[in-house]
């Protein structure tokens, strides 16, 4: 009997459940009922009954009306707070308590329900770390461990980034590598174009076998993001730097000179993988055969529960090397991580 009444009761609320539904239209004719979780320049999250949260791209989607209140903001920065997006004669109107609307059209939208970092409220941490690793016993017995990582704070106004690299092997008891490399950066954003924006970066650098006790890298940078969509997102910076370095052997250097660094990823490959490349190179100004050129290479895909793995190829030039050092070093990685 109480299994009936539960039965019942379920049914009569069904109506009232789907009248507190919010809907999303696709451009294929279909429509989800659901509830909004947030929409953003690339996809839209939205949780259904039936698979939870999903991910629509935002190209798939014709228009999105709730019935629960959202934040709305607009390209042009307007923040909607408390609203219902009702579809009224072709255009999307934002419904408040107070009885006031606003009439706007879909491509009008910027994000709804954005993060808390986008309305000027605090920052979004993000990162990822990973290792990559070989142990081999036999003939010879090989250690290599390179772990790697990095951790961004995000807000309207600026971002704090640092990046750390540290790779050493033993080859039968023997070191055959020993470096570590630590890079912070300091961005700040235009107020006229948050594309623009400029700051300041300190790098540290160690590598045992290329004689470099430590080189220091400081300078100023202004940068621009050039694009920023998932099919193709790219940025560049340049600014003049101090470097100074340290040897063991090889006779202490200082130098004036110019960095510059550019970075691009994409989705191009599919199966929610991401295709990156990474350069950056000083020149010197007191000797310009003195080039450092570092270039990065590599393909990261999701696993599960935000771990991630990759393949990674990576190329250092260091023209200013020792006399007995190699210029050029490349490095291939298989690489586990996770990501937040």
């Amino acid at each position: 009997m109480h299994g009936i009444r539960t039965i019942v009761a379920l049914v009569l609320m069904a109506p009232f459940a789907l009248a507190q539904a919010d809907e999303l239209y696709l451009k294929n004719g279909s429509k989800l009922i659901g509830s909004l979780v947030r929409s953003e320049s690339d996809f839209v999250i939205f949780k259904t009954p039936f698979a939870g949260d999903i991910n629509v791209k935002q190209s798939n989607v014709d228009r999105i009306v709730t019935d629960t209140n959202v934040i709305v903001m607009l390209n042009d920065g307007t923040v909607y707070r408390d609203q219902r997006i009702d579809a009224e004669g072709g255009q999307l109107v934002a419904r408040g308590d107070t009885g006031v609307s606003e009439a706007f059209e879909a491509t009008d939208i910027r994000y709804i329900n954005p993060e808390p970092w986008r309305l000027g409220e605090g920052y979004k941490w993000s990162g990822e770390a990973s290792v990559a690793a070989e142990f081999e016993r036999g003939n010879s017995d090989t250690d290599e461990w390179d772990i790697a990582g990095q951790t961004v704070w995000r807000s309207l106004v600026d971002r704090y980034t640092i990046k750390g690299d540290f790779e050493r092997d033993r080859n039968n008891g023997r070191k055959t590598d020993d470096n570590w490399e630590v890079r912070s950066k300091y961005d700040r954003f235009s107020k006229s174009d948050e594309r623009n924006y400029w700051g300041g970066k300190l790098r540290l650098e160690y590598d045992r076998f290329a004689d470099l006790d430590l080189r220091t890298i400081l300078g100023p940078h202004i940068g621009r993001q050039f694009l920023d969509t998932p099919r193709l997102a790219f940025h560049g910076e340049i600014g003049p730097v101090y470097v100074d370095e340290q040897f063991d052997e090889a006779e202490d250097n200082d130098f004036p000179g110019a960095l510059w660094e550019g970075g691009a990823t994409s989705d191009i490959v599919g199966f929610g993988s991401t295709l990156y490349l990474n350069h950056d190179g000083i020149l010197n100004f007191d000797d310009p055969e003195d080039l450092i050129l570092n270039t990065t290479l590599g393909l990261k895909f999701p696993l599960i529960l935000g771990f991630e793995a990759g393949v990674q190829a990576k190329w250092e030039y260091d023209g200013g090397a020792p006399e007995d050092i190699d210029e050029l070093d490349e490095t291939y990685t298989f690489r586990l991580g996770y990501a937040w």
